[in-house]
């Protein structure tokens, strides 16, 4: 996140000046409206300029601008976990992607509890497939990474504890030394459910 506008140098008009309650201490702060977001003089707490980073990012965000508004607009994260984030949860997380591209409030991700080196080659040939040119690398899970909904790819995977996220288990084969006709009928059971997913959030 820029700490000012980056395109502010293209306009020739005076930045205006408003006033925002910190509303960690409570004191008065000023912040022009070519920044992003300004530091608290008193406390240090960072105040965001625009209601929608506000809402991401502002742990008083919901009572601020209150319930109904914060559901609407705060974005929801999703993180499919599988061991070895090379096959299963790739897939899921790539077609998640792909379905939710005109919902900006929807962030999707993977990871695995012990993650492999790679992707499977067969995981980008059945996404080509689908006309999704995929470059996800397996990533290691971390429990102090923030997830609203999880999603676990197999029975063997074992979820660590996730506050106040809501986990969904779903039995998706090992992919782990399939050929590609498995691939491609695990692909379509999770174009499904992760459709289902998405209707669900909707």
């Amino acid at each position: 996140m820029f700490d000012s506008c980056p395109g502010a140098a293209q306009f020739t008009r005076t930045p205006t000046l408003k006033i925002k309650r910190c509303p960690e201490c409570g004191e008065y702060v000023e912040i022009f409206s070519t920044d992003t977001q300004v530091k608290c003089d008193h406390c240090g707490f960072i105040i965001y300029n625009d209601l929608e980073s506000c809402i991401q990012w502002c742990k008083y965000a919901k009572e601020c601008v209150g319930e109904e508004l914060y559901d609407k607009l705060k974005r929801k994260r999703v993180l499919f976990l599988c061991v070895g984030n090379a096959s299963r949860s790739q897939i899921a997380e790539a077609l998640a992607r792909k379905f939710s591209s005109d919902r900006p409030n929807v962030q999707f991700t993977s990871a695995g509890t012990q993650p492999a080196n790679k992707v499977e080659p067969n995981v980008i040939e059945v996404l080509g497939e689908e006309g999704i040119s995929w470059r996800g690398k397996p990533k290691m899970f971390s429990d102090k990474e923030p997830a609203d909904i999880v999603v676990t790819l197999g029975c063997e995977v074992e979820c660590p504890t996730i506050p106040k996220a809501k986990i969904i288990a779903w039995d998706i084969p090992d992919l782990k030394g399939k050929d590609i006709k498995e691939y491609r009928r695990v692909l379509l059971i999770l174009k499904r459910k992760v459709s289902q997913l998405l209707k669900r959030m909707e």
